[in-house]
């Protein structure tokens, strides 16, 4: 009688030989690159519906997938509150922009990202972190700061990382689901203030600080890659929020990190972030200051504060000392541009004098074009 393995968990049971548990691999990518861009949506599909007898093993149903990148909640169900995806009372839980309603389905941007519901009901995210020989720089950085007991320091803004799971060649994390992005944070449809904003980039600045004292440099610190609890919303009842939503800085593919022992001098970088499902070939695809792609070594934690301060440049508070430290985020010289830790420090203090009142403003939103290696702003119409 052959070998089965049975896959004992709250989920729906299944049943697969243990010849056929081990011959799932073939159907799989061979590296993190292939995954992340296996072709079109249905190759997308064809690799997470192989893997659900992998994922229901360890106690995850996938959501279901309904059209192009889109995913369902099963039955599209309301997950349980886990304390890391909120919506605003004044969005409401029925349907409607912004509502709870929003978070039983998502739009995932490539498929090395999948939701799926635990069997206790909570929601979470399962990201594939090493396949074959690629990803296991990242996994070092995430068990460093987002498990263990740096992981509970609160000026670690690191998304947690619940567990990890193997199948052969391959290690998933799992995460908790978040509710928002700062990549609307504003100049989209939430209608944040500038309080709510600058609540965000202090938090966000507070995590680069935190890993670049720990001597790690993210190299990819786009808004796109820090999540948020929710969107305050300030703007909607034109009152200063009481709760405010935490930050997360997410995806250390590319990051690099220097022993204590390295000279500050040494501490250096030469040319475009690569690792995990970037390579050395690829073309980059974010823009980059000016250091990086002149070929000549570079500081990585100034790249750092001006990737966040370039996805903030066409954001303007209005208020002249506040925009003044955001402008100096993105400076082209590197050796005039603060450090984490200086920025935090600067724009703290001018918020942190002010009445919280002052800054229940609506962002102005600019035009940017441009130029060479800098960049010319001019104002355009109000944005959200």
């Amino acid at each position: 009688m052959p070998f089965s393995v049975k896959l004992t968990t709250t989920l729906a049971p299944t049943w697969i030989s243990r010849r056929d548990f081990k011959s799932l691999r073939k159907k799989l990518p061979l590296n993190l690159s292939d995954w992340r861009d296996p072709g079109d949506t249905p190759e997308c599909e064809a690799i997470w519906e192989s893997l659900d007898p992998v994922l229901r093993k360890h106690g995850l149903e996938q959501w279901t997938h309904t059209e192009n990148q889109f995913l369902d909640s099963p039955q599209r169900s309301y997950p349980l509150a886990s304390g890391f995806a909120y919506v605003t009372p004044s969005r409401g839980v029925n349907r409607g922009l912004g509502a709870a309603e929003e978070l039983t389905w998502f739009q995932y941007i490539n498929p090395i990202l999948r939701i799926a519901r635990t069997a206790d009901g909570h929601d979470v995210a399962i990201r594939v972190i090493i396949v074959n020989q690629d990803g296991h720089e990242q996994l070092k950085f995430l068990k460093r700061i987002a498990a263990g007991p740096l992981s509970l320091l609160s000026s670690n803004h690191t998304l947690p990382m619940l567990r990890v799971f193997h199948y052969e060649d391959i290690t998933f994390g799992i995460f908790p689901r978040t509710a928002g992005c700062m990549e609307e944070a504003f100049g989209s449809w939430p209608r944040n203030s500038v309080g709510d904003v600058l609540d965000m980039v202090l938090q966000a600045l507070e995590g680069l600080a935190f890993i670049h004292d720990l001597g790690i440099a993210h190299r990819d610190a786009d808004k796109s890659n820090f999540l948020l609890h929710w969107y305050p919303e300030s703007l909607r009842t034109m009152t200063v929020a009481i709760s405010r939503p935490r930050v997360y800085l997410i995806d250390f593919e590319v990051a690099v990190d220097f022993p204590p022992e390295c000279p500050v001098q040494a501490r250096v970088s030469v040319g475009p972030p690569s690792g995990g499902t970037i390579t050395i070939t690829d073309k980059w695809g974010r823009p980059l200051p000016p250091e990086v792609e002149s070929g000549r070594p570079y500081n990585p934690f100034k790249l750092d504060v001006w990737q966040l301060g370039y996805g903030f440049i066409t954001f303007r508070s209005t208020i002249p000392a506040i925009d003044k430290i955001l402008a100096e985020l993105v400076l082209d010289d590197p050796v005039a541009r603060p450090t984490s830790s200086e920025a935090l420090a600067k724009l703290s203090n001018v918020v942190n004098s002010m009445p919280p009142e002052a800054l229940l403003l609506k962002p102005v939103k600019l035009k940017v074009e441009p130029a060479g290696h800098s960049t010319q702003i001019s104002t355009a119409p109000n944005g959200a």
